[in-house]
């Protein structure tokens, strides 16, 4: 063989294997999807829990997605998601947007694919260092989406944390995997996404939180009301499937839908699988939707989805020790006792300046003790160090008063430990937006936080 043909035959041979190796090593790059969701091209924030929301502007534009983020709730990261239809062979759509008049570019993170009358793309942009999410009630204006056949609409997964220094298990998948029952392989159906987690010794939950476009809606089948159905089916650990039926159908505005689904996650579970199906079977049609205008099964496009799983609560109580707590001219009465379990006795009582009195009614409503590796109680040892809690009271008399709380033990003799307490007149929903009547964080100016282990109960 002459030293041309070796060349030759050597390439050849290198370009086979360096295909295998691209091929065997495609699963576990980190890139978006095609016909599939992947992991996302950006990094994904850490958090306590997601919120997702939408918009469909297939019949008009600018269209407001709303949602309001917790009281009190710090914004991670603020991940937006666009999808529309050109014309068959006309290119990947609209790459440019605005956000409340400011222009955003995203990444095209699946399509465009070729629906036959139709390209399909879809889009992602971070506007996180917009500023435009924070605490309270929001509205993000989207506008100037160009697709020239259809603008299907936008929705935005929005990552938080809620006043506790450990994350929740968080997983996020996007692209744009369609599904029309009727269609090849593989639009026929979408990539079941199976999300791994670590175990757990306790039961814990789960949101699933996802966007969809294109399911037509009332106006957009043209003011008949034709529901396509679909579903959802979701796996938890080797229990049986279970199908939630019927969830799309431009709930958010013609042409787009957000679902947020909780699961129950039984201890020692460590894996979810999720599945959006074309396919009809048999449930009842939505509210607002006829039986007799049943069509066939929804054609749909997966865009996004997300897990989060809530950090695992410890048994265990949290005193305060010393003299009396202080914490920005707030004083918190001595000897005040909560415990992880929300169906045992608790105390809390604050104080600040102009007279103002409040007092724990008890139980308390909600309670979540976390073990922080980065923080220590030592002494004395305790199986957790931070205390997340809600709870209904007294202010100045009155009842109806609620509090929220976090409450650090770093350890002895209780110059580092932390606290963050806010208060709300009575009657005030802590969610709708208004400033509470007290509101501190940081060191304690005095006094001691210390976590315990519990002790016996009946």
């Amino acid at each position: 063989m002459d030293a041309s043909k070796r060349s030759n035959l050597w390439r050849a041979m290198i370009g086979f294997m360096s295909l295998m190796i691209l091929q065997w090593y495609a699963p576990f790059v980190k890139a978006d999807g095609n016909e599939t969701l992947g992991p996302p091209s950006v990094t994904i924030a850490s958090g306590t829990r997601m919120i997702t929301a939408g918009v469909g502007l297939s019949l008009s534009q600018p269209g407001d997605i709303e949602f309001t983020v917790p009281a009190g709730a710090t914004v991670e990261q603020v991940l937006l998601y666009w999808h529309g239809y050109q014309n068959d062979g006309e290119g990947v759509g609209d790459a440019e947007i605005t956000v409340n008049g400011t222009a955003v570019t995203g990444t095209l993170i699946g399509g465009p694919l070729d629906l036959n009358s139709s390209d399909a793309s879809a889009y992602r942009a971070d506007i996180t260092a917009l500023a435009a999410v924070s605490a309270g009630a929001n509205t993000l204006t989207i506008g100037d989406m160009d697709f020239n056949k259809v603008n299907h609409g936008a929705g935005v997964l929005v990552i938080i944390t809620e006043n506790v220094s450990v994350a929740a298990h968080i997983d996020v998948r996007d692209g744009n995997d369609y599904a029309y029952a009727p269609r090849p392989a593989p639009q026929d159906s979408t990539v079941p996404q199976v999300f791994n987690f670590a175990a757990s010794t306790e039961d814990r939950t789960a949101t699933i939180d996802m966007h969809f476009a294109s399911i037509a809606g009332i106006a957009s089948s043209g003011g008949e009301g034709i529901f396509r159905p679909s579903a959802i089916a979701i796996t938890v650990g080797n229990e049986s499937p279970v199908i939630y039926d019927n969830l799309l159908g431009s709930f958010d505005g013609e042409e787009w839908d957000s679902l947020s689904i909780d699961v129950d996650v039984p201890a020692g579970v460590t894996q979810i699988i999720v599945e959006a199906q074309s396919v009809d079977n048999g449930a009842p049609v939505p509210e607002g939707y006829l039986e007799e205008n049943r069509a066939q099964e929804a054609s749909l496009h997966w865009i996004a989805a997300g897990l989060s799983i809530t950090p695992q609560a410890v048994p265990g109580r949290m005193t305060g020790g010393g003299h009396q707590i202080r914490i920005d001219g707030a004083r918190i009465t001595r000897g005040f006792t909560i415990h992880c379990d929300i169906r045992l006795s608790n105390n809390i009582e604050v104080n600040w300046p102009g007279g103002n009195k409040w007092h724990l009614s008890k139980p308390i409503t909600s309670a979540v003790c976390i073990d922080d590796a980065a923080v220590s109680p030592f002494p004395p040892a305790a199986p957790f160090d931070t205390f997340i809690g809600e709870g209904v009271g007294e202010l100045n008399g009155v009842e109806g008063s609620i509090i929220r709380f976090t409450f650090v033990d770093a350890g002895e003799p209780g110059r580092n430990d932390t606290a963050w307490i806010r208060i709300w007149a009575p009657g005030v929903d802590p969610d709708g937006g208004t400033s509470p009547v007290l509101e501190v964080e940081g060191t304690l100016d005095g006094g001691n936080i210390q976590a315990h282990y519990d002790q016996p109960h009946s």
